[in-house]
């Protein structure tokens, strides 16, 4: 094979289907999300200047989020696959559309990045966001009836630690799921040490030296720890550290 031969990747029906309109909703998507407040300002006649919108406010925020939303646009979609269009356009990936979808694949006994998988995620995540508009229509109406219970320390407490517990089950099923029906990983999860180590000093670099914290730096350290994450992972790939074994050997 010549070195400009190019190899066309062949996709599912469904995945093409799901590509060819997840594109069209999320141009869509976008131009509605951008239109809107431009719509309102103009009806009010309020429309700021460029220089009022470009200020360093506005560039701070700009410096955290676009490197988050690059970092998950890489790190989530090669486990959604096509129904990352669906997550994306609904939004809440982190908290709820990225575990569902692990969840229903890992439920369903489909694997990731096949046209099974897909299909299930993206019924996963559509299912998920019809709940979640439901449940915030009842939390609208009844706001007033519920709110003393977010109130509650108890509630408080457990709020802390329900994002840390989504992904922490989330993980563990990730390096527990098989690759074929018949394999697994074997000590995936050491992979992700040398991440947490460099977070950790890190984290107490930035603490002892200005009291401060990486919170801001969260997109960049998405950015800088995938491909750490992928070296680590194969390199004790190549050591035997980790492993991909029968199922039974587990």
């Amino acid at each position: 094979m010549s070195k400009n031969t190019k190899v066309k990747v062949q996709l599912d029906p469904f995945q093409e289907w799901c590509h060819k309109w997840g594109r069209i909703g999320t141009v869509l998507a976008l131009a509605y999300m951008v239109a809107l407040p431009f719509v309102v300002l103009a009806y009010y006649n309020c429309i700021p200047s460029a220089g009022q919108v470009l200020n360093l406010g506005s560039l701070g925020i700009l410096m955290i989020y676009i490197p988050v939303g690059i970092s998950e646009a890489i790190s989530y979609t090669p486990i959604m696959g096509s129904a990352s269009y669906l997550a994306f356009i609904t939004g809440n990936i982190m908290n709820l559309k990225l575990p569902v979808a692990v969840n229903a694949m890992k439920l369903s006994g489909k694997q990731q990045n096949t046209a099974e998988g897909e299909a299930v995620a993206s019924i996963a995540i559509a299912v998920c966001s019809v709940m979640t508009i439901a449940i915030l229509t009842l939390a609208a109406l009844l706001g007033a009836m519920i709110a003393p219970v977010f109130e509650l320390e108890a509630v408080k407490t457990m709020s802390n630690y329900l994002v840390p517990a989504l992904f922490g089950s989330m993980t563990l099923g990730l390096f527990a799921s098989t690759a074929n029906g018949k394999k697994v990983v074997k000590n995936g999860i050491m992979g992700v040490v040398p991440v947490l180590i460099i977070v950790s000093i890190l984290s107490l670099f930035v603490r002892i030296t200005s009291g401060g914290s990486l919170f801001g730096m969260v997109g960049f350290l998405i950015l800088g720890m995938l491909p750490v994450a992928i070296i680590s992972s194969r390199i004790m790939y190549k050591k035997g550290i980790i492993k991909v074994v029968p199922k039974e050997e587990k």
